[in-house]
């Protein structure tokens, strides 16, 4: 895969992140937040069949370790969700519907916390697995910097520190305050890694440049060589101008003029 191939891929990858971004944040609005979560999850695996494509060729193993790693989060924060579901749900029963059987709340209380305690632990656990997946493509990014305009490339590494601060952040959610901070992170990770979308203008920018600064060069070897007509029109000793261009001697002062 040449190099241009690979900005091209990118340049997919970062239009599908720039869509996450746009869905995550209006995802805080009631009304729509059903359907942009939906929008956000489908573009999410969209964004990693890129990076899939992507790895295919280049067979580079921190690609090959986000995706996996990020694919492992994503189950693990799903299988984390139903089980808090599950666990707050029979937890409601066996405070708010209470059965009169003594022994079955007894019992239905210690699952009900266990399951709630385990789903937290998955969570968690996806968290830490995430930070660790925005590290293996920021890693990417850094030893990679020649593939990409330097404030584009610079762009994505802080994109993936600020996924991988918000990751950590949702770890953290157990202080709620963290998970508000760290979906502040997320969406300016998101924001700031969608500017891969924009690699094709720069490239299209930097050939022009070429061209200019080729065109650049005649131009000042033409004005050089006008300037050094208009000089020798003139006496080399006293400036007088030459009237008679093939005259060998100024008629002022007899130097020789060429």
């Amino acid at each position: 895969m040449d190099n241009d191939t690979i900005r091209n891929s990118f340049y997919e990858f970062g239009k599908k992140i720039r869509v996450i971004a746009i869905a995550s944040v209006l995802s805080f609005i009631p009304p729509i937040a059903p359907v942009a979560s939906i929008v956000a999850l489908v573009f999410i695996f969209l964004a990693l069949g890129v990076i899939r494509n992507i790895n295919y060729q280049l067979n580079n193993p921190n690609l090959g370790m986000f995706r996996s790693k990020y694919v492992r989060s994503m189950i693990l924060i799903i299988i984390g969700f139903i089980f808090l579901v599950v666990g707050g749900v029979s937890l409601a029963i066996n405070f708010f519907i209470p059965l009169y059987i003594p022994p079955f709340n007894a019992i239905l209380f210690p699952i009900s916390i266990c399951i709630l305690v385990a789903g937290l632990i998955l969570l968690i656990s996806s968290s830490v697995i995430e930070m660790k997946a925005w590290e293996n493509l920021k890693i990417y990014f850094q030893n990679n910097r020649e593939l990409f305009p330097i404030n584009i490339g610079q762009d994505a590494i802080n994109g993936c520190e600020n996924l991988k601060t918000g990751a950590l952040l949702y770890a953290l959610g157990f202080l709620i305050i963290t998970v508000f901070i760290g979906f502040i992170f997320q969406i300016a990770g998101y924001f700031k890694l969608a500017k891969l979308d924009s690699i094709m203008y720069y490239q299209v920018s930097s050939n022009q440049q070429l061209v200019v600064n080729a065109q650049a060069v005649p131009q000042e070897s033409v004005q050089t060589s006008i300037n050094m007509i208009e000089i020798s029109n003139f006496c080399p000793n006293c400036g007088t101008r030459l009237i008679n261009k093939e005259g060998r001697y100024c008629p002022l002062c007899g130097s020789k003029t060429n």
